[in-house]
């Protein structure tokens, strides 16, 4: 593809919209970010706290909940490369 059928498709294409405004993504990445932690530390405590249980329910309950803030840990980075990366 040439420079100049690169540069006729950039200028007739639609302007992108994104999902999340620009604006209001920061917010989101310390709400995520604080869910995240929330969510690892929770995990963390579950293996101390129900000692006289299972090994199955524990590592169930430490999967899942570790699994949540491994989610929305990947949420806040893409939230604060977004923020950082136009902002900066």
């Amino acid at each position: 593809m040439s420079y100049e059928e690169v540069y006729k498709l950039y200028h007739t294409s639609p302007e992108f919209q994104g999902f999340i405004a620009l604006e209001s993504q920061p917010v989101y990445a310390t709400v995520t970010l604080f869910v995240a932690l929330a969510f690892m530390l929770l995990a963390l405590m579950s293996t101390s706290k129900v000692r006289g249980s299972a090994l199955a329910v524990q590592f169930v309950s430490y999967t899942g909940l570790s699994f949540l803030g491994s989610i929305f840990f990947g949420l806040a980075t893409v939230f604060l490369t977004n923020s950082f990366g136009v902002y900066a």
